[in-house]
C-alpha cells in the first residue's frame, strides 16, 4: 500500500496513490540485487512512485526501479572524457580503474525510454496499448480551471561527476474534468550531448481510455547549440531547440 491516497473529483473512476520516501540503508540491497547494474544514480528514490488506479484495479504506475531496468548499453557514449571521470569517481581510490571491454560498456548516463508500468486487476486484465492518430488537446491544459491536485516526484538523478545531469521525474496535475502526467528523462552532458525523453499521459472524464504520447529529442553537438546558458538548465525551454528523433502515440484502452 502506498502512503498517500487521493480520490479524484466526484464521478471519477480513478484514484491516485503516491509515495515520497528515501531508501533506507537496509533497503538498498533490494534494488541493487534487482537491477544488477554496475552502478546506480547518485540519488535513486527507489520508493518514490505514482500510481493511477481504476476502481476495478487496473492502472498505470511510475517508479524508479522499472525505469532503471531499461537502461541499456546501446545508449553508451564512447570516447568521451567525462565518461572516464564518471568511472573514476565511482571507483575505490586505492584500486586501479578497471578496463571494461567494449562489449560490456555500461550506459553511465542512465538513459531510459520508460513509459510507465501497466498494472493488472485481480483477473490479470491490463490497459490495452493501441496505436492512434488522436492527440492530446493541449489547449485543455492551459485553461484556468482550478487545479485540484499536483505532485512532482523525482525518481532518480545523477550529476555525472559534475559534468552535467541525468534526471527522471514525474509530474501529475488533476483538474475538474481531466488529469495529465508528464514523465521526463532529461540528460545534459556538458559540451557533448542533450537528450530528452518525454511521456505524456492524459485522461478526460467519461473516456474509457487514456492517451499516451512518447517523444525522444536529442542534440548530439551540445557545444554548438546556440542558446543562452539559462536555457541549458531549463528543460521546458530547451525542448524547443532539440530535434525530434522518435515519437509515437497510443491509446490505453480500458480492458473489456
Amino acid at each position: 500500500m502506498l502512503d498517500v491516497l487521493w480520490c479524484l473529483p466526484s464521478g471519477s473512476v480513478f484514484t491516485l496513490r503516491y509515495l515520497r520516501r528515501i531508501v533506507l540503508i537496509q533497503e538498498r540491497g533490494r534494488y541493487v540485487f534487482t537491477l544488477q547494474l554496475p552502478s546506480h544514480p547518485d540519488m535513486t528514490f527507489a520508493w518514490n512512485r505514482l500510481r493511477i488506479e481504476h476502481q476495478l484495479g487496473f492502472g498505470i504506475e511510475f517508479d524508479a526501479l522499472d525505469a532503471l531496468k531499461l537502461v541499456t548499453e546501446k545508449n553508451y557514449i564512447p570516447k568521451v572524457a567525462v565518461a572516464d571521470a564518471w568511472q573514476e569517481a565511482r571507483h575505490t581510490p586505492d584500486l586501479p580503474v578497471p578496463t571494461v571491454p567494449e562489449s560490456h560498456k555500461f550506459d553511465w548516463t542512465f538513459t531510459t525510454n520508460y513509459k510507465g508500468t501497466l498494472l493488472s486487476d485481480k483477473n490479470g486484465r491490463k490497459l490495452q496499448e493501441v496505436p492512434t492518430t488522436e492527440r492530446i488537446d493541449m489547449s485543455k491544459l492551459t485553461s484556468r480551471d482550478p487545479i485540484h491536485f499536483y505532485q512532482d516526484l523525482c525518481l532518480y538523478e545523477d550529476e555525472l561527476s559534475d559534468h552535467g545531469v541525468a534526471k527522471l521525474s514525474v509530474k501529475i496535475r488533476v483538474m475538474s474534468n481531466n488529469l495529465f502526467v508528464l514523465l521526463r528523462f532529461f540528460l545534459r552532458v556538458d559540451q557533448v550531448l542533450i537528450r530528452m525523453n518525454d511521456t505524456r499521459l492524459y485522461w478526460e472524464q467519461g473516456q474509457k481510455y487514456l492517451l499516451r504520447e512518447y517523444a525522444e529529442r536529442e542534440h548530439k553537438d551540445a557545444k554548438n547549440l546556440n542558446v543562452p546558458t539559462s536555457v541549458l538548465t531549463d528543460p521546458i525551454r530547451l525542448s524547443e531547440h532539440l530535434p525530434l528523433v522518435n515519437a509515437y502515440f497510443e491509446r490505453l484502452d480500458f480492458p473489456q
